[in-house]
């Protein structure tokens, strides 16, 4: 799982540019919604007395102020490197009662390189229930499967013409990739799973 995280993150590096969030004097975060892939640097710049604070989703609807635990910024030029997927929510505390918060939304980096060997294998029935047979991979081939936050929810070797229980990851869209014995991706397939 960490050579696939370091493939897709070194993959991701050539192409991440750079965003920025600043505090306005209006009250406002500019902008108040900030969509980046996985590994983007964000500049965040907070003017004046305010105070940029990460909260729950729960706590931004009820315009409270609570800390999730999550980045937190004062005065100032920060940093600001989110790696996993999802939406992250921030107030200023000393202004949500006149509405200044916003939100960061972080997508999955899919900068892994196509391949055209996607014939190369097959991977039946798709979809799936309980178990999926991989066949025209070559033995020691590592079989990686991603859901779209692009986690890593599955692993293996195999050994040719694989018969794979699939039970435990729940219903909904993977990505099936072969990787070689070096971690470099060979094929991928979509793979669903319905219940």
């Amino acid at each position: 799982m960490k050579a696939l995280s370091t493939i897709l993150l070194m993959s991701s590096a050539l192409t991440i540019q750079a965003q920025t969030i600043t505090s306005t004097g209006n009250f406002t975060w500019s902008p108040d919604e900030l969509t980046v892939t996985a590994g983007t640097e964000i500049t965040i710049i907070v003017t004046g007395n305010h105070d940029m604070r990460e909260v729950s989703e729960a706590t931004w609807n009820a315009n409270g102020t609570t800390s999730n635990g999550g980045f937190e910024f004062l005065a100032g030029t920060h940093t600001l490197t989110l790696t996993t997927p999802g939406t992250y929510y921030y107030v200023c505390v000393p202004h949500i009662s006149m509405g200044m918060k916003g939100k960061i939304i972080v997508e999955t980096n899919t900068n892994v390189a196509e391949t055209t060997t996607d014939d190369a294998f097959n991977v039946f029935p798709n979809p799936a229930k309980d178990e999926i047979t991989i066949t025209g991979a070559a033995r020691n081939m590592v079989m990686s499967v991603v859901d779209v936050q692009g986690r890593e929810v599955m692993h293996r070797t195999l050994q040719g013409n694989d018969r794979v229980n699939i039970t435990q990851l729940p219903e909904g869209t993977y990505t099936l990739m072969l990787l070689n014995e070096t971690g470099t991706l060979q094929a991928r397939k979509q793979l669903s799973i319905t219940r």
